[in-house]
């Protein structure tokens, strides 16, 4: 080959590789600044979802705030995501999985930019409730100053004061226990009118709030713990697999460039030194990106992601977990910048606490929570430094400028798996015990047991409603003078999937405090309306709690049972439990004289448990009481109670009240009973609580 040759070649070789080296530039950069382009608006979409929900976060714990920050980062999720979806990026097939995950994205979004428009709307309604109620207390306080109150108004004013307590403490937890079993409404028995408009403006705010904080706080929970993280963790790891294939094939492209134009090397040293330096550049965002899932923003400590994954990598972890008392109250009174910069701070007194404690690290949770993580250190090692590093904490003075602000915290340690989930678990158990400061969880505190047990139980509860096996059982109510069953009272049994049948002492409580109760007192009261159609020759009882009276959801379906069946609605006696203080007399009476309406009748149930109140007998219209069962079991072998119940008999038919004896047990109690002359008894000896009542009516004292 001559030399001519070998100039057109090379000068063919080097028009090509021209030509391929600046094809390859081009499409390098394209889709670097794509690539580019893409990370930052995935980036851009996480941060803007951290701040929505941080702004949530915001609006439920402030009485004020602006909404226009909400939809302002609404949009801005909405602006990131539309910038992926349009990307160019997806146009090749062999991003179908990040489009995919884009479309759940889409969907996810959607659903919780629904969640929070119906939060706002709650949140709107709970906080015009929470600031009134705040309003009223405050202007009865003055009337308190001013020595113009009575004894009952000021008692008045304090249960006012709890039960806002209770709401504020609820606002400021985003936690339900606080409302939960707790009474919530005011009750007066004052003449005076301005009382009396002090009570029902108050309960009118209570009430609204006690119906609607379950669902707000639910739908808050909701939008914390959606699913929007997770699908952009997916999408985040499927960009980059596929990403970084691209770039492999790209650099092996260079390289066999570099190889085969060695002649070229100066312009191919160029062009690699420009995609070095555009690679670079992608590097130093996914430095950035990386860097802000590892650290927190604000102390530059580890954040809970990092503790997470550290967590998996040591043998035998062992945390502290720290938080601040009542930080919120320092944010209110300082600001929120002076309450970040006090974070900062601690955070520094931190790292330079553990900094000579070897194999320790600090990390920030989240809000005032840090944590120390141990990878090897005893436990007795562990907790002394707990109670050390509270009492630095305690005596430390953290300067401002001229201020000095002193801090206390509640520390948890923990070294049993799951580690955060059982530290936080001490951690909220001591901030209920003001005594002392630091806990070490251990398995005899029965945190988790308890906390598992009432979940399971739920769950049974939950799934025994969906397949039918709540229940009535009967047992029956005799006439001790003419010794015939006239009555059956209906008691609640939870069958579970091997048969076994529950009574309620094994799940009400747990059914108490969910939604859960309110289903099985509809069940309870269509089943035993049903049966009691079935046995006409007969009265049943179903059991009412305060807690059901207040719930017009619930008195609205009875009564709406009660039109339906007139005539069973007759021969129903409603039991109220006197063991739950039936506090709201006004809506109570409302309540019995709507039952009486129908011919139905009202008894009080375990009378003379605790410290009975007589006042019900002058207050409330009832019909009959039954004795509590711990003073008619011992009425045989206890001189007092059976004066107790001598008593009880004598005062409730001088009131023509009937009375009816719970816990009949042996014959010595019934022979005594019908001696007595107390009307009816119940029990064991009697009859055992049944899926149907008795073919035969009549009973006899053998």
């Amino acid at each position: 080959m001559n030399l001519k040759r070998i100039i057109y070649l090379v000068l063919a070789i080097g028009i090509f590789s021209s030509v391929a080296l600046a094809f390859f530039y081009i499409k390098q950069k394209n889709f670097s600044e794509t690539y580019k382009e893409f990370l930052t608006s995935m980036y851009n979409l996480e941060n803007a979802q951290a701040n929505l929900n941080y702004l949530i976060l915001q609006n439920s714990v402030y009485a004020y705030h602006n909404h226009d920050s909400i939809f302002q980062k609404q949009q801005e999720i909405l602006d990131a995501y539309n910038i992926l979806k349009n990307s160019a990026i997806l146009y090749d097939a062999r991003y179908g999985s990040v489009k995919l995950s884009l479309e759940q994205l889409k969907d996810q979004l959607k659903e919780n930019n629904e969640k929070i428009e119906q939060y706002l709307m709650l949140n709107a309604g709970i906080k015009n409730s929470l600031l009134f109620l705040a309003r009223h207390v405050d202007n009865a306080s003055k009337t308190l100053e001013a020595k113009q109150c009575t004894q009952e108004c000021q008692d008045t004013f304090l249960q006012a004061s709890t039960i806002l307590k209770h709401y504020n403490d609820a606002s400021r937890t985003q936690d339900i226990d606080y409302i939960s079993n707790v009474n919530l409404l005011l009750s007066n028995r004052s003449t005076e009118e301005k009382d009396k408009e002090f009570v029902n403006s108050f309960n009118l705010h209570a009430a609204y709030l006690k119906k609607q904080y379950p669902q707000y706080l639910a739908i808050t929970k909701s939008i914390f713990n959606n699913d929007v993280s997770s699908t952009l963790k997916k999408l985040r790891n499927d960009f980059t697999t596929l990403t970084l294939s691209d770039f492999q094939a790209l650099n092996a492209f260079t390289f066999i460039l570099f190889g085969v134009f060695l002649l070229f090397l100066s312009t191919i040293s160029y062009l690699f030194f420009v995609y070095v330096k555009e690679n670079k550049k992608l590097l130093e965002t996914k430095e950035s990106l990386e860097y802000s899932l590892i650290y927190d923003q604000l102390t530059k400590l580890y954040n809970r992601a990092s503790l997470e994954q550290k967590l998996n990598q040591i043998e035998k972890p062992h945390i502290l977990l720290i938080n601040i008392d009542n930080f919120k109250n320092i944010n209110d009174i300082y600001g929120n910048s002076f309450g970040n910069n006090l974070l900062v701070k601690l955070a520094r007194f931190l790292e330079i606490k553990f900094a000579k404690i070897k194999n320790s690290g600090i990390y920030r949770l989240g809000g005032d929570e840090f944590g120390v993580l141990f990878s090897d250190i005893e436990n007795s090692i562990a907790l002394n430094i707990a109670h050390v590093l509270e009492k630095e904490i305690s005596s430390h003075s953290f300067i401002f400028g001229d201020m000095e602000v002193h801090i206390t915290v509640s520390i948890s340690s923990n070294s049993i798996h799951p580690i955060l989930e059982n530290a936080d678990l001490a951690l909220k158990l001591l901030k209920k015990d003001v005594s002392r400061s630091v806990i070490e969880f251990k398995e005899s505190l029965n945190l988790k047991r308890s906390v598992r047990e009432n979940l399971q139980m739920l769950e049974a509860i939950k799934t025994a409603i969906f397949e039918d096996r709540i229940v009535p059982y009967f047992q029956p109510i005799v006439n001790l003078q003419t010794l015939k069953i006239e009555k059956y009272e209906a008691l609640v049994r939870l069958i579970l999937q091997d048969g076994q049948c529950l009574a309620p002492y094994k799940f009400l409580e747990t059914a108490k405090k969910s939604y859960l109760y309110e289903e099985i007192t509809r069940i309870m009261i269509k089943k035993s309306m049903q049966v009691a159609k079935e046995y006409p020759q007969y009265r049943f009882s179903i059991n009412i709690s305060m807690r059901d009276i207040l719930n017009e959801d619930i008195t609205n379906s009875l009564f709406k049972k009660f039109d339906a069946e007139r005539e069973v609605a007759s021969r129903i006696d409603i039991e109220l439990l006197e063991s739950e203080d039936l506090h709201n007399f006004d809506k109570t009476q409302e309540f019995i004289q709507k039952v009486h309406s129908y011919g139905a009748k009202i008894l009080i149930d375990d009378f003379g448990s605790g410290y009975s109140n007589f006042s019900y007998f002058a207050t409330l219209d009832i019909d009959s009481v039954k004795i509590d069962g711990s003073i008619v079991r011992e009425i045989t072998t206890n001189e007092r109670k059976l004066h107790m119940l001598r008593s009880i008999h004598q005062f409730s038919h001088g009131m023509e009240i009937l009375d009816i004896a719970e816990f009949v047990e042996t014959k010595e109690i019934a022979l005594l009973l019908c001696e007595i002359g107390v009307t009816y008894g119940q029990g064991y000896y009697f009859g055992m609580p049944l899926c149907a009542p008795l073919e035969s009516d009549v009973v006899t004292l053998s």
